[in-house]
């Protein structure tokens, strides 16, 4: 049974970490963070992608009667049932691929490469997948 006030929750919080993440993308480059706003962005980056992975859980649970079992099984799942094109696939791929860095990688320094996929705004894909996938699970 959907939870319609989760999705709402879940939506409102995405748009608040986008929001978040804006502010930094829109910072002089030249103003040097601090360890812990390096940290903030990156959890904020962590969080918005697990929320995006969970929603789409959630759609695949709700419209599909497809469980998965772990996050890393969503992508393939998505692209299987066509809820995602090719491109969007791959940009989804790609902010993946940098939380798991962030995540597991925590030693190095990924600030560069995140700062990077922070300038392109490929993280605005969540909040529109977040809408097309709300919006189908309502045609139900």
């Amino acid at each position: 049974m959907r939870d319609k006030s989760w999705e709402k929750s879940l939506y409102e919080h995405q748009h608040e970490m986008i929001k978040r993440l804006d502010v930094h993308r829109q910072k002089d480059r030249t103003d040097h963070l601090t360890k812990d706003e390096i940290m903030a962005v990156e959890h904020t980056f962590q969080l918005l992608v697990a929320s995006m992975l969970d929603f789409a859980s959630y759609l695949l649970k709700h419209h599909y009667d497809v469980i998965i079992e772990r996050r890393e099984q969503v992508l393939d799942s998505l692209l299987e049932h066509k809820d995602v094109t090719h491109e969007q696939g791959e940009q989804i791929r790609v902010l993946v691929e940098l939380r798991q860095r962030i995540l597991f990688d925590y030693l190095n320094e990924n600030f560069e490469e995140l700062s990077k996929a922070l300038s392109l705004r490929r993280y605005s894909l969540v909040e529109v997948l977040t809408q097309e996938w709300t919006k189908r699970l309502d045609s139900l």
